[in-house]
């Protein structure tokens, strides 16, 4: 299975891929599974290998202090045999926790298999969301911006995304600044009632800024949300009207 994921999902151009501390997090549990990071290892394999390297990492590490604290309490067999099941204990959760890692991955590389077995030999049009990853671009340079919950002063365009797994890359309006954000989409415009959320770093090239990000709408219904964007340092958001289709 680790050589299935490692040569299944190619991306190259890394579009939606988490940074390195990121996938640092993920491989440590500092990071639930459930995160639209974790989401994103099922449908890229350069993700997944570097997440593997420092899991491995991680691991070694931890069953190296393991072993020293064993060693430092030979001296006293009763002290010994406490520590050494103590020491033991941390060492099955890790690969309790390493195996529950695995065995999402294949759940959810199972599910896309799955699907597209299913969407390949089926004639039904059956209208399900989709599992396998989908890339999408998402212009709002030229967009006016609805900033705060109460300002319905300017027409806003309106953004179009499929109920899947998203990996969007997003231009970002006229005078954005570079930087990290996060980017929500919710059901109301104060971002209480949340329907998936991703991070990424905004870069600027050629005049413009952009940035790619992963999000996880399988659980969206169709119909109307809102698309905001946040930006790290300062907090500020703004919002888009979204079809889920």
């Amino acid at each position: 299975m680790n050589d299935f994921l490692l040569e299944a999902f190619p991306n190259p151009e890394r579009k939606g891929c988490p940074d390195e501390s990121t996938l640092k997090a993920l491989a440590e549990n500092r990071l639930p599974l459930e995160d639209p990071a974790g989401l994103h290892l099922a449908s890229c394999s350069e993700c997944y290998g570097e997440y593997r390297h420092y899991r491995l990492d991680w691991k070694e590490a931890k069953e190296a202090e393991s072993a020293s604290v064993t060693s430092v309490s030979g001296s006293n067999d009763a002290k010994s045999s406490a520590i050494h099941l103590a020491a033991k204990r941390p060492s099955s959760r890790y690969k309790g926790s390493f195996l529950a890692v695995a065995a999402s991955v294949l759940v959810i590389c199972g599910a896309a298999i799955a699907y597209r077995y299913q969407h390949q030999t089926s004639t039904a049009p059956v209208q399900i969301a989709s599992t396998a990853p989908v890339d999408a671009k998402v212009d709002l340079f030229n967009a006016p911006t609805l900033r705060g919950v109460d300002d319905d002063a300017a027409p806003l365009q309106e953004v179009s995304l499929p109920a899947a797994i998203v990996h969007l890359s997003v231009t970002l309006p006229r005078f954005s600044q570079s930087g990290q954000y996060e980017v929500v989409v919710s059901q109301d415009r104060g971002g209480s009632q949340r329907v998936a959320k991703g991070f990424g770093t905004a870069v600027d090239s050629n005049g413009k800024v952009g940035m790619d990000v992963t999000l996880d709408l399988r659980a969206a219904k169709a119909g109307s949300y809102f698309l905001s964007t946040v930006r790290g340092s300062d907090n500020g958001t703004y919002y888009y009207p979204l079809q889920v289709k």
